[in-house]
């Protein structure tokens, strides 16, 4: 509510056919300009904080809402930011997902990502990437995924990548491990589109593939030792690419959990 006040302002002065003091001309005149300093400080707050359609005369346009709540609203016609990366992405790139939430350039040698600029922890923050793929034998690195003493992830990209159509890595999810996710494009595909997503900023990251099948089935590659790992329950399938593992308990530290088939080449 303004705090402009028009009470303390005596419209009735002065009165006509008679000396009037000048007094209440000057109490007037305090008055309005105590009204006017009063205007300017209101008006001054607005254009700091208003949203506008176009910037106001000797103000730069600025309509970040740096997080401010928009509730119960009707939209029409949004469209999303884009920030192009270049037509030679290089071999480390950091992409601010701030700078636009479509962000595409073209990949020519291997190339290893990180991330930054993700929207504060509590809320999701989303970011597609399109990569024209000029080289066939580039690889695509994405953070690495770490796992504590529990098997729970807590930095790194989660086991959604492991399904992306040819996903690599050098190890597993594991207790107290560190794992790398790259990709390949497929042989005659020349374009990738994926979905990332995270809650807590950038932490942890989820990816979809938007233009290309997951993988549909996977069988990890991983040794287990036959106690298994916390997370390992009765069902659960792996190879060390000699043997075939199966799981017929859930871990507990100490019952034997984990048999294995060997696997012979087809003659």
């Amino acid at each position: 509510m303004s705090a402009i006040n028009t009470n303390s302002l005596n419209v009735s002065y002065p009165t006509p056919g008679v000396n009037n003091s000048t007094q209440g001309f000057r109490d007037n005149f305090t008055n309005i300009k105590n009204n006017i300093d009063t205007a300017k400080v209101e008006i001054t707050d607005l254009q700091s904080k208003a949203i506008v359609k176009s910037g106001l005369t000797g103000i730069t346009l600025n309509n970040d809402m740096n997080g401010t709540l928009i509730s119960n609203a009707l939209v029409r016609s949004f469209t999303a930011t884009t920030h192009n990366l270049g037509n030679d992405i290089p071999s480390n790139i950091f992409i601010d997902v701030s700078k636009g939430d479509v962000q595409y350039g073209t990949i020519t040698k291997d190339t290893t990502i990180s991330f930054g600029g993700w929207g504060r922890t509590g809320t999701q923050s989303n970011l597609e990437l399109r990569f024209n793929i000029a080289n066939s034998s580039a690889t695509i690195f994405f953070p690495d995924s770490t796992f504590n003493a529990s098997a729970v992830l807590t930095q790194g990209m989660t086991t959604s990548a492991r399904v992306l159509e040819n996903y690599g890595s050098n190890g597993y999810p594991d207790v107290n491990t560190t794992y790398s996710n790259q990709v390949n494009a497929p042989a005659g595909v020349f374009n990738l589109q994926y979905k990332l997503s995270t809650v807590d900023c950038g932490q942890t990251i989820d990816i979809y593939p938007i233009n290309r099948n997951q993988i549909a089935s996977r069988i990890d590659l991983r040794q287990p030792s036959g106690r298994g790992a916390p997370g390992d329950s009765a069902g659960a399938i792996c190879t060390n690419g000699a043997n075939l593992y199966i799981c017929v308990g859930s871990y507990n530290g100490s019952s034997m959990i984990w048999g294995y088939l060997p696997l012979y080449a087809v003659p």
